[in-house]
């Protein structure tokens, strides 16, 4: 296939859709374009999210930890 019959497949394809699923394939799009277009960015950018998730992760591990760390504590050490 040629690149305007995939052109035109997309946009006959897209027709009909509601507003909240065209937004979805415009991330997308632009997903894609900056993948292409600007490699370094998109490896900068894509290594950044994976960080920040870690990073988050991380932070739920941790509090996870403290809680089970303290379960129980009030039991063990009653206020006077």
């Amino acid at each position: 296939m040629t690149t305007p019959t995939y052109q035109q497949l997309i946009i006959e394809g897209m027709k009909g859709f509601p507003s909240e699923v065209l937004a979805e394939i415009t991330d997308f799009v632009y997903f894609v374009r900056k993948r292409l277009l600007q490699p370094q960015a998109f490896e900068e950018d894509l290594q950044s999210t994976l960080l920040r998730e870690e990073l988050r992760q991380l932070s739920r591990d941790e509090e996870a930890h403290v809680e089970q760390e303290f379960a129980g504590y009030d039991q063990l050490s009653p206020r006077e």
